[in-house]
């Protein structure tokens, strides 16, 4: 990828994952329909399968061909970790104008990442760098 795709992923990140986007506007479980006539059931966060759940995106930035996702852990523990999250996109090849692919990455890129409660991921993937810094390896780094 060029530096200028990365910027493009970091972007559908802040979109998709920021916390106004996240946020459902609803207060229970609540089916909704769509323009298109399907209907869809709509959780409040509180209610959402982890990380959606406890994911406060910081931001999602290009550093040259690094994409970083910062992001705090809001599962009631109080713990103000950052955690970082790189990726060395130099050999990631996908086609930001296909939309089944893109989608893909940012879900297994994520959320697959982040699944479950913290002591699930943070154990084998994060690395502290300091006593409220830690580093994350994503599972598309592997």
């Amino acid at each position: 990828m060029d530096n200028a795709q990365v910027a493009q992923l970091a972007a559908l990140i802040r979109e998709t994952y920021s916390p106004s986007a996240l946020d459902t506007g609803v207060t229970e479980p609540t089916i909704v329909e769509s323009p298109e006539g399907s209907r869809a059931v709509v959780l409040p966060r509180s209610q959402m399968e982890e990380p959606l759940r406890s994911l406060q995106l910081i931001d999602a930035a290009a550093v040259g061909s690094t994409l970083v996702v910062t992001f705090t852990w809001d599962d009631g523990t109080g713990d103000d970790t950052v955690y970082l999250m790189p990726l060395d996109t130099r050999d990631l090849d996908m086609n930001l104008s296909d939309n089944i692919a893109v989608t893909s990455f940012l879900v297994q890129h994520v959320e697959h990442t982040l699944a479950g409660p913290r002591e699930s991921w943070e154990a084998a993937r994060s690395t502290p760098i300091s006593r409220r810094l830690a580093v994350v390896r994503p599972w598309t780094a592997t």
